[in-house]
């Protein structure tokens, strides 16, 4: 109770905070990143083009600090970490700011508020409903909230299941987990209907340290690519481009992803 109240009166104080640069008058859309490592982003910040260095103020994040301000890579850096459970030390260039730009280049109108929870290496058992803001979902649950008294929360981008790879019996239980957590999540923000774009992992890798640790990747992978429930839509990662590591996508591949997801997104609130 104690975090958990230090948490909510050190985000609650980011409207006051003099330093923080002012929301545009637009009242942005809210987009939970949620997720292990690619969704932190592991993209080397040195091969970063400039677009992502250089703030627009139509794109802000609620950082791991609690402090609301312009969007630039990394998102999901770990400097004044507020709550440890999700802190990723190692986070890079990842898909959701170009998610962010390209929606605002189709619509410049639009202001978007990021909100970075991924952990790296987590599985989704660590992702299991909870209300503790010492659990990745609760701390996630705890952002999203003081993110909604500044925007409207409009949806979840998901990357995970590389480490649900390492076995069959883990691969076999993502699709009722992940379904538990949609179902919690959009009960616990009493949003029935919010969209969930779920990225389904991409290739395997064939070489380097982690080609034999995940001998279910394609297990997980098939399961990603053909989970199905009302209004969620899966984004495949298949054939963008990786860092030497083959696990992480490289600064190309984690912007193409981004464009996958930003058109997915636009196609679809094109329909709504």
């Amino acid at each position: 109770m104690i975090r958990h109240a230090c948490l909510m009166i050190a985000l609650g104080l980011v409207a006051a905070c003099a330093a923080t640069p002012p929301l545009p008058p637009v009242r942005p859309q809210v987009f939970l990143l949620m997720g292990q490592s690619n969704m932190s982003g592991r993209g080397d910040l040195a091969d970063a083009p400039p677009e992502l260095l250089v703030p627009d103020p139509r794109i802000q994040v609620l950082a791991n600090d609690g402090v609301l301000r312009p969007a630039i890579e990394p998102l999901d850096i770990s400097v004044g970490q507020i709550d440890q459970v999700s802190a990723d030390r190692h986070a890079g260039v990842g898909p959701a700011l170009t998610f962010a730009k390209t929606i605002i280049e189709a619509r410049p109108e639009t202001s978007i508020l990021l909100v970075p929870c991924a952990k790296g290496g987590s599985l989704i058992a660590a992702w299991a409903p909870a209300q503790a803001t010492d659990t990745l979902y609760g701390s996630c649950l705890a952002r999203a909230r003081i993110a909604a008294q500044n925007g409207r929360i409009e949806g979840v981008l998901w990357y995970q299941g590389e480490s649900d790879a390492a076995s069959s019996d883990l691969a076999r239980a993502w699709p009722a987990a992940f379904e538990s957590i949609v179902s919690s999540l959009r009960n616990d923000l009493s949003l029935p209907d919010l969209p969930i774009l779920m990225v389904a992992i991409g290739d395997p890798p064939f070489h380097g340290p982690y080609a034999e640790r995940f001998p279910a990747w394609r297990e997980v992978q098939a399961a990603q690519e053909a989970f199905s429930i009302a209004g969620v839509t899966v984004v495949r990662a298949a054939t963008l481009s990786r860092n030497e590591d083959e696990l992480h996508l490289s600064v190309a591949g984690t912007m193409e992803l981004g464009r996958r997801l930003a058109r997915v997104w636009i196609a679809r609130t094109r329909l709504d």
